[in-house]
């Protein structure tokens, strides 16, 4: 009892811990080719290129809410003011003409800012009248308020996001918010994975004696998915060397990556190591983790593989 101890324990003193084990793996990693991509294919991708604001944003000077384009000088902070209505400026809708003294434009938030004006007076604080908008005392503090200065919120020429950012919902907003119709981005990862063992069946056929359903391929699945990879399902694939060796090489010649799952133990009918040894190498196979430490990676071909046990 004491030597199996003993032997254990000189195992467990050989295996690869986890952190060296990734180590290893990242090593041995190099980024994936980058391709042009239009920008609504480009949620979940990564950026393989810096990109930088082509033009202001905003690229106008702008209201930033519903009320009064005005010239501050002509305000009085002790008494009302009144000023002559000249127009309006709508969102996408400029006023085309010049604010000069004691006249206002009606603005509406998002609309350009008339020449002339140089700051915005909310409407809460402001009444029409006539021909015209009295404005109340103190309506505003300081010159520019209430409006949005071109380039406020990025200059042009601005870095927006670096390469390696992932693109997700705000990242798409804020492209498509500059210009970008097209981004640089790294090609989607391919992965091909099955599992193999004869007592795994597919779902919707009948189960005999010592058969269970294949259940880890759906998890594969399902993870990868998540991680927006281009998903190659291969599924069962019999414990036979030469059905195994096909798939394997199959795999390899599509795929970036090939997952297995089972097969990669010290059982009489676990093949899946010795043909990885075959078909390309092996870096290891053995990890210090529980449950999991038959866990095989290597390389077949250009391929990086992971065997998962069963």
């Amino acid at each position: 009892l004491q030597d199996r101890r003993q032997e254990r324990r000189l195992e467990r003193m050989k295996l690869l811990s986890v952190d060296d084990a990734r180590a290893r793996m990242l090593a041995e990693i190099a980024a994936l080719p980058a391709e042009d991509a239009p920008l609504a294919n480009a949620i979940g991708r990564v950026l393989a290129e810096d990109v930088a604001a082509v033009r202001d944003q905003p690229p106008f000077a702008a209201s930033a809410m519903d009320g009064w384009a005005v010239r501050f000088a002509d305000l009085d902070a002790t008494r009302p003011t009144t000023l002559r209505r000249i127009g309006e400026s709508f969102a996408g809708k400029p006023y085309p003409g010049s604010v000069g003294a004691g006249e206002a434009v009606r603005i509406y938030t998002g609309a350009v800012m008339p020449q002339g004006s140089d700051t915005v007076v909310m409407q809460e604080r402001a009444t029409p009248v006539d021909d015209g908008v009295k404005v109340a005392p103190g309506a505003v503090t300081r010159l520019g308020q209430n409006r949005r200065f071109a380039g406020e919120d990025m200059k042009r020429g601005a870095l927006v996001f670096r390469a390696g950012q992932p693109v997700r919902p705000a990242e798409l907003g804020m492209l498509a918010s500059i210009g970008v119709g097209e981004c640089t981005v790294y090609r989607k990862l391919r992965v091909a994975f099955f599992s193999t063992g004869d007592e795994l069946r597919s779902l919707g056929q009948p189960l005999a004696a010592g058969e269970i359903y294949d259940s880890n391929r759906y998890t594969l699945y399902g993870m990868l998915t998540r991680l927006n990879c281009d998903v190659v399902d291969m599924g069962v694939v019999p414990d036979v060397p030469e059905a195994l060796e096909r798939a394997l090489a199959s795999a390899a010649a599509t795929a970036d990556v090939v997952i297995t799952s089972g097969g990669v133990s010290v059982g009489e009918a676990d093949f899946v190591r010795d043909l990885l040894a075959k078909l390309g190498e092996v870096l290891f196979w053995k990890i210090a983790m529980k449950p999991g430490r038959p866990l095989a990676y290597g390389k077949i071909g250009g391929a990086h593989f992971f065997g998962l046990p069963g």
